[in-house]
């Protein structure tokens, strides 16, 4: 545990802001808008905490404010599913 946040802080200290990384006002505006409008996980129905590009932006960048494009994911379901499944397509 202790290795994977020492892991996690040395990659943080490498990585953009937000806002370098695309993440702005506007995609702030747009993702409490969509939190508003669907405040449950699409994938287990607990309360969302993100909100994920359904094609991810480094396939889609034109799709980053489509609201189309979006979904309400919990913190565990965006962390851990998601995010193996994008890691599983990348190496594709």
């Amino acid at each position: 545990m202790a290795r994977d946040a020492a892991r996690k802080a040395r990659f943080d200290k490498t990585r953009p802001s937000a806002s370098a990384r695309g993440l702005g006002a506007d995609w702030r505006r747009l993702r409490l808008d969509h939190l508003k409008h669907h405040p449950w996980c699409i994938r287990c129905g607990a309360q969302a905490a993100e909100v994920d590009h359904i094609i991810p932006r480094s396939k889609a960048p034109e799709r980053r404010l489509d609201p189309t494009n979006l979904q309400s994911l919990c913190k565990p379901c965006h962390s851990g599913a998601k995010q193996r499944e994008e890691r599983r397509n990348l190496a594709r």
